[in-house]
């Protein structure tokens, strides 16, 4: 898998970070989990699995954890457990 931080002609949105770090906000938009927990939710997702035939792997869901943390989208709490951000 090609890990691209924007899509381009020929990487999908779904397979890069910007398009994965979405997928990962709306797991965290139903409640707060920690990285085991977002990583087998993003599988689980049916947009992931049609688009990027369930290849995902565990270093891609860092790589997007780290844009959205980066960005400010996303906090960590003193347990290890992400969530949006609340400023």
């Amino acid at each position: 898998m090609i890990i691209q931080l924007l899509p381009q002609k020929h990487v999908r949105t779904s397979e890069s970070i910007l398009g994965l770090g979405a997928v990962v906000l709306k797991v965290l938009e139903q409640e707060q989990k920690d990285l085991d927990g977002i990583w087998s939710a993003v599988r689980e997702q049916e947009v992931v699995r049609r688009g990027i035939n369930g290849t995902i792997t565990l270093d891609a869901i860092v790589l997007a954890i780290d844009f959205l943390f980066a960005i400010g989208a996303v906090q960590m709490g003193q347990d290890g457990v992400l969530s949006y951000a609340t400023t």
